[in-house]
């Protein structure tokens, strides 16, 4: 008895042929980091096969072995010297041509619009996602170390509250910021969607944020965008909608719609 099973339809046909490198290269990451996802959606942009480590919050040994301190993400392939720099390593990744034609990825066009923007919602995100990422079961927080150390180094800007200050708290005050954090999710919904609106006309297509195809505007446009799929009750914008999808499928990287809260 044959079995079939249907497949949701593709939104994004790949932009180039599957590279399969042998050995794999292996990107250390953390699964919330904007920058680790820089990685990771510019690898699959370029349609190469990959191991991804997902690093526990804590392990202070693993990246410190590899490049000398605790960063992420971390690019290690064959014998070549392990990588820090997200930018550096999508710069490296695009300009070999052991991993497809090089150049695929276009220039940043240095739009000033995406930078306000995002400096628009700032604190906001820092307020709705950093306590969710503890709350929800994504690798890096697996175990109660992990989630202390991320809590420990990750300030929520309540009041005058800022990296110095934050340092000086006791682990209980870190607690009771980050559930007044959650406490103020009903102010800060509206915010963060009047945002998204604002958002909508800056996107040029689902396919490209700026005219002309995906470039590194994307790489940091999207990867900062996706960390608000963790917020549960966000009403994104048709074409801001179409975008985080489209990505996620081209890049390989998903997104938190299943696990927002």
């Amino acid at each position: 008895l044959a079995l079939t099973v249907a497949s949701p339809a593709k939104l994004a046909t790949p932009l180039v042929p599957r590279i399969v490198p042998a050995p794999l290269p292996t990107v250390y990451v953390y699964d919330h980091c904007p920058f680790c996802v820089r990685v990771r959606l510019a690898l699959g942009i370029k349609n190469v096969k990959h191991n991804v480590h997902f690093l526990s919050n804590d392990d202070v040994e693993t990246p410190t072995g590899l490049v000398g301190k605790k960063i992420a993400p971390i690019w290690v392939d064959r014998e070549e010297a392990p990588m820090p720099e997200s930018m550096d390593i999508i710069e490296k990744v695009d300009a070999d041509a052991a991993f497809g034609a090089p150049g695929l990825i276009k220039p940043a066009s240095g739009r000033t619009d995406l930078k306000a923007w995002q400096k628009t919602v700032q604190r906001a995100m820092r307020l709705t996602q950093r306590p969710r990422y503890v709350l929800s079961p994504l690798p890096e927080f697996m175990q109660y170390d992990a989630r202390r150390a991320f809590i420990k180094n990750h300030f929520v800007p309540i009041g005058e509250l800022d990296k110095p200050s934050w340092k000086e708290l006791t682990q209980e005050e870190h607690d009771n910021y980050y559930a007044e954090a959650i406490s103020m999710t009903a102010d800060l919904i509206p915010q963060l969607n009047a945002a998204l609106k604002e958002l909508e006309p800056l996107i040029h297509s689902p396919q490209c944020v700026t005219e002309g195809g995906v470039s590194y505007d994307d790489i940091d446009t999207w990867a900062r965008l996706r960390s608000l799929t963790i917020v549960k009750g966000l009403d994104f914008p048709t074409k801001v909608r179409a975008y985080l999808d489209y990505f996620a499928e081209l890049g390989d990287v998903p997104l938190y719609d299943s696990m927002a809260c």
